[in-house]
């Protein structure tokens, strides 16, 4: 029975752990993803032409 104690044990320790850095990323990861990231340079430049800038 003591094994089964420590299973369960070291399971939400990890579990914990896991769910501990998972929040850290997100709240340090600025709303930003590699799939996100990786499909800027695709995104439409709005650029000004110097016909309108005048």
């Amino acid at each position: 029975m003591n094994v089964l104690f420590l299973t369960v044990f070291v399971g939400l320790i990890l579990v914990s752990l896991a769910l501990t850095f998972f929040a850290f990323t997100r709240r340090s990861a600025s709303w930003s993803s590699p799939e996100r990231d990786s499909l800027m340079p695709l995104e439409d430049e709005r650029t000004v032409s110097h016909r309108e800038h005048r």
